[in-house]
């Protein structure tokens, strides 16, 4: 009798996805190895290009794990704590950016905005640090 599970169609397309990032990943690495030993410039071209080959399937997994992954998987939250994390800093980097600009009222309450979600940010890293653990134990 065959009891082996089949994987769920979302967990193929994450798997997928993953396996993607990987090889990109290890393609990257053999290039730049080789750039770092030979030089050139094209060898520096063929690392950049696979250097955002690698950044695009990564994005693309990430996008899979949010839209298909469990969301009580450890890769799911880390995935999900990761991209709170990177929205807020882009937050904060443009509300630090306009606090000259406003009101001097209005400067306290942005600044104000900007410590709480530091706050956010630095609970959403705890948050997920012993996760990523877990994920890799």
């Amino acid at each position: 009798m065959n009891t082996e599970r089949v994987p769920t169609i979302a967990e193929s397309i994450v798997t997928s996805r993953l396996l993607i990032v990987q090889s990109k990943r290890l393609m990257l690495a053999s290039a730049a190895r080789r750039f770092g030993l030979h030089g050139g410039d094209s060898l520096e071209k063929r690392s950049e290009h696979f250097r955002a080959d690698t950044a695009r399937a990564h994005k693309s997994y990430e996008a899979a794990v949010l839209t298909w992954g469990q969301t009580t998987s450890h890769e799911f939250r880390i995935v999900a704590y990761t991209s709170l994390i990177v929205l807020a800093e882009k937050l904060i980097f443009e509300l630090r950016g306009t606090i000259g600009a406003v009101a001097a009222g209005d400067r306290v309450e942005m600044a104000t905005e900007v410590e709480v979600l530091e706050d956010l940010i630095e609970e959403w890293r705890h948050s997920a640090r012993p996760v990523a653990t877990a994920a890799v134990a």
